[in-house]
């Protein structure tokens, strides 16, 4: 009995560390297993990953190219706009101009002005004969030569835009108070002498006319003698 009872607690130890190897040994198994299975997981996670960055960087290269072909398609949008700028810079400079040059008329029509009310001051108007087409004759002792840039021997040239015909021109508006810029010249010629000439003029609104006759003083330059105001 005492053997029987030896081997049966040998077996019992055998068995039971072959149920605890066998359980150790499915453990060992499972966490294997578990090992194999998480790791595929984060590896194919990771890939999945990079493939989803991949995929979503790509609508930013479609947008990119769509800008870049957008600007192949439209190359003068900037230059439009530069244009546009350089067209609103050139209309501000070109409203400022006239504004310089209407500034400058004003003067220039006061200016006038205030000489030819200085030479009327001292100035003989006589009425005209009703049928000679003659209103008034004007002639005044204060009118004076209006200077000149050439050099004697001087010699009428009435050729438009000459030298002569821009100080005849100048001589015009100083008699009558007349702007050069506000002026119709309805005929500029000789009156008999060398250097004597007239001028038929208005105002561009014609609402008066004149006959201005002037003549050229040696060095000094052409200077009013007598306005005849037509009828």
């Amino acid at each position: 009995m005492s053997n029987q009872h030896l081997n049966s607690s040998r077996y019992e130890k055998r068995d039971k560390k072959r149920k605890t190897n066998i359980v150790l040994n499915t453990l060992i198994g499972i966490v294997l297993i578990l090992i194999f299975v998480i790791g595929s997981q984060l590896i194919l996670g990771a890939n999945q990953t990079e493939k989803t960055a991949k995929y979503n960087e790509q609508p930013d290269i479609q947008v990119a190219s769509e800008e870049n072909k957008a600007e192949e398609e439209n190359p003068d949008t900037d230059t439009e706009e530069n244009q546009k700028e350089k067209q609103d810079e050139n209309t501000e400079e070109g409203s400022e101009q006239a504004k310089q040059d209407s500034d400058e008329d004003l003067e220039q029509k006061e200016a006038t002005e205030s000489e030819v009310e200085d030479s009327f001051d001292e100035a003989t108007i006589t009425e005209g004969d009703p049928e000679s087409g003659i209103a008034e004759t004007i002639e005044s002792s204060g009118w004076k030569p209006i200077g000149t840039s050439q050099s004697e021997p001087h010699s009428a040239n009435y050729t438009k835009g000459s030298q002569d015909w821009n100080e005849m021109t100048k001589a015009l508006s100083y008699a009558t108070g007349i702007p050069e810029s506000d002026m119709i010249i309805w005929y500029l010629g000789n009156n008999g002498g060398p250097n004597d000439a007239a001028g038929t003029i208005s105002p561009k609104d014609q609402s008066v006319k004149y006959k201005v006759y002037i003549t050229w003083v040696e060095n000094e330059g052409w200077m009013p003698t007598k306005i005849e105001k037509l009828q």
